[in-house]
């Protein structure tokens, strides 16, 4: 550099004396706004995390219900807890958890079904076990403890 390029060049001079420029303040700059930022995007993250489990939640105990309405059409002598049977060996993990602990089954009308009549195969999942986060989180935001599914299907 030129010694007038020098002269016109901004410096910052800390305590001690000691000349340096102002490069070394954007770092500072950066490292706080980091600072303030990280934990909103952390926090963020978090709950989308919880709600994509709550979601596969609802997708697996849907296609669970699915399953149990069409066990229960093409076996119509078959029980509310064969049905249930049934639907935990064909879940996903998610919904199987503890060999079915968290799923509630109903089925109407009671067996045997009759050739041509619906089915219904009704589940309620308790969510609240999945649910990580206080609920509600910061007051604000609400996650489901139960799940609802409902299926019906012609008996054959």
């Amino acid at each position: 550099m030129a010694a007038d390029q020098r002269s016109t060049r901004k410096c910052y001079v800390n305590p001690t004396g000691r000349k340096r420029g102002l490069a070394g303040l954007g770092r500072a700059q950066a490292a706080i706004e980091f600072a303030l930022i990280a934990p909103l995007v952390a926090m963020l993250l978090v709950v989308g995390v919880q709600f994509a489990i709550i979601g596969a939640a609802a997708l697996g105990l849907g296609q669970a219900n699915y399953q149990a309405a069409r066990y229960a059409a093409v076996n119509p002598t078959a029980s509310t807890s064969a049905v249930q049977s049934f639907m935990i060996s064909a879940a996903s993990p998610l919904i199987a958890a503890n060999n079915g602990q968290y799923l509630t089954t109903n089925m109407s009308p009671a067996p045997p079904c009759n050739f041509g009549s619906t089915v219904t195969v009704s589940v309620t999942f308790d969510l609240a076990h999945l649910v990580m986060l206080p609920n509600p989180f910061l007051g604000v935001i609400k996650f489901p403890t139960t799940l609802n599914s409902s299926e019906s299907a012609l008996c054959e």
